[in-house]
């Protein structure tokens, strides 16, 4: 086991972003460039919840980055930065592969002894773990062997779709219909007069790419009585933060649709340090759906898998049909949730769970699909 210390110094520990960042193994979400833009936009007033693990060296050998996003009276509820708005997934104990699992039940001890005290905890919610995530496992197993109440769950899931040896290769993957759309939607970059694909080379051309995905996806969402992701200002800008401080480290894909020197579709990209590319937002313009632009950049981004030499296309959460139907496969995403073996928190948990079995009934009353109950043993 290693030693665990808590911290609120969240800066300090981001200033470190060569560590910080080998120990998120690559994962975007992980990462000092979306931590410190989320906390930036969305950590004012909020306490940070750092816990640190050292070796008996004094290394640090991991990190759990939580916050206090609920405080009334004296509940406190963890939560981990990057949650809400930001819908961070593949969200875990930040540590290396080969021992993450030890680091999380460091963690799950020292949680299991702070408990309700001033400096503790009441409930702990986290947001978009995948399912099969070895070391959040170990974290939650040992918060109920320390007598707290355990609850996973899922809505969706991230698709993943791995880059195959070629893109004929690729391609053999679909019906023989599927593979004449793709190549006849393919051929359109380079045959339709007018019609041209963009990369950026530089922040300015990034952000400038940005601001027509933006505008966009907002356009495309206000037509159908959506405020579109793009409403709140803050998120704008945290994602304007992530642009930019991806960009200037080489991993960033923000590929640009442009008809008659107009954008028509874009898609937002971070790079992985695995070469996977997490397909975070996109956008096309709903005046152009003949061309069909927002296919053509699909398309377009597969083959990019192989121009660029990208291991695979994470589509992330939501299990909307054309991910699918890009052969990509299913991984659940959980919320996990714990509650402390102590009289109101179980109340509180109580009537959460009274209310999740109300809405479950309506699920099934209305034929809409259940949330999936995850057994974490």
């Amino acid at each position: 086991m290693y030693h665990v210390e808590r911290t609120s110094d969240l800066s300090s520990l981001l200033a470190q972003a060569d560590l910080w960042n080998d120990l998120a193994c690559g994962i975007p979400f992980r990462e000092t460039s979306w931590i410190a833009a989320w906390w930036r936009q969305f950590g004012q007033g909020q306490e940070a919840y750092i816990l640190v693990a050292r070796d008996q060296d004094n290394a640090v050998r991991g990190i759990l980055p939580l916050y206090v996003r609920n405080q009334s009276g004296s509940s406190r509820t963890l939560a981990m930065i990057g949650d809400s708005i930001a819908y961070s997934d593949y969200v875990s104990v930040l540590a290396r592969p080969d021992d993450g699992v030890e680091v999380a039940k460091s963690f799950g001890q020292f949680l299991a002894n702070h408990i309700g005290s001033n400096d503790g905890w009441d409930m702990i919610d986290i947001d978009g773990v995948v399912e099969g995530d070895q070391p959040m496992t170990a974290l939650m197993r040992e918060l109920r062997d320390g007598g707290s109440m355990v609850h996973a769950h899922s809505r969706m899931n991230t698709w993943f779709r791995p880059r195959e040896a070629n893109w004929d290769d690729h391609l053999k993957r679909f019906s023989k219909t599927q593979r004449r759309k793709m190549r006849r939607w393919s051929e359109k970059v380079g045959t339709v007069a007018g019609l041209e694909k963009h990369l950026p080379e530089s922040i300015d051309e990034a952000l400038s790419s940005l601001d027509a995905l933006i505008d966009l996806h907002q356009r495309r969402w206000n037509s159908v009585g959506e405020a579109g992701s793009y409403a709140s200002a803050a998120f704008r800008e945290f994602i304007v933060d992530c642009t930019t401080d991806f960009c200037s480290r080489g991993r960033l894909h923000l590929p640009t649709l442009t008809f008659q020197g107009r954008p028509v579709s874009s898609e937002l990209h971070f790079v992985g340090g695995n070469r996977r590319l997490y397909c975070y937002s996109s956008g096309y313009d709903i005046q152009q759906t003949e061309l069909e632009p927002g296919r053509i950049l699909t398309v377009e981004t597969l083959h990019d898998l192989y121009r660029l030499d990208f291991d695979g296309i994470d589509y992330l959460r939501g299990d909307e049909p054309y991910k699918k139907r890009m052969s990509a496969a299913p991984t659940r995403v959980l919320r996990v949730l714990a509650t402390a073996p102590s009289l109101l928190p179980r109340l509180r948990h109580a009537a959460w769970w009274t209310g999740f079995e109300m809405k479950q009934w309506m699920r099934r009353r209305t034929g809409r699909k259940l949330v999936e109950v995850v057994d974490l043993a």
